[in-house]
C-alpha cells in the first residue's frame, strides 16, 4: 500500500509540529525546509485543520500548531482523514466481481493495515529515531536470531 503525497506531507507536518513543543510553525518555512511546494502544503494544512488536527494562528508570529496533544492523535485516524476514498483496488468496475474473493481479501488487508496504524499515536511517530516497533510487534523483537534496531 502506498499513501498519497497528500497524506505523506500531512504526516510530516504533524511530526514536525509534535516536535515543536507547541510553538506555531510557518507553513512557508516548513515547505522550504522540506523542499515541498507551499501551495501543496497549504492544501494539506487546510485538510488537517478541517479534521481538527491543527489550528491556524494569524499575525506576525503566526503559523499552525497542533489542536490536540500528540498522544491523542492516532496515526490511523489521520490516514483515514487524508486518504480520500481509500481502497486497494477498484473491484466495482471488474468483470470478475461476482465470482471473485479478491475484494473481501483486500478489505481485510486494508483493515489490518489501518489497525496497525491505530496502534501508534503522533507522539510515538515524533520520537527521534525509529518507532517503537518492539512495543507494537513484540513477536518481531528477534527474528532468526537477529535483534531489531
Amino acid at each position: 500500500m502506498q499513501l498519497t503525497q497528500h497524506t505523506d506531507y500531512g504526516l510530516r507536518l504533524l511530526i514536525v509540529l509534535a516536535r515543536s513543543d507547541g510553538a506555531p510553525l510557518s507553513l512557508v518555512d516548513f515547505a522550504r525546509e522540506q523542499g515541498l511546494s507551499y501551495n501543496h502544503i497549504a492544501k494539506v494544512a487546510r485538510a488537517l485543520g478541517q479534521h481538527g488536527y491543527i489550528i491556524s494562528h494569524r499575525g506576525r508570529n503566526g503559523g499552525v500548531s497542533l489542536a490536540l496533544p500528540a498522544q491523542e492523535i492516532r496515526i490511523g485516524d489521520v490516514v483515514r482523514a487524508l486518504e480520500f476514498g481509500m481502497k486497494l483496488a477498484d473491484c466495482g468496475n471488474c468483470a470478475l466481481q461476482n465470482n471473485c474473493a479478491t475484494s473481501s481479501l483486500l478489505a481485510q488487508a486494508l483493515a489490518a493495515f489501518l489497525a496497525i496504524l491505530d496502534r501508534a499515536n503522533l507522539a510515538d511517530m515524533a520520537r527521534d529515531g525509529p518507532p517503537a516497533v518492539r512495543q507494537w510487534f513484540p513477536h518481531l523483537a528477534s527474528s532468526a536470531g537477529t535483534a531489531m534496531p
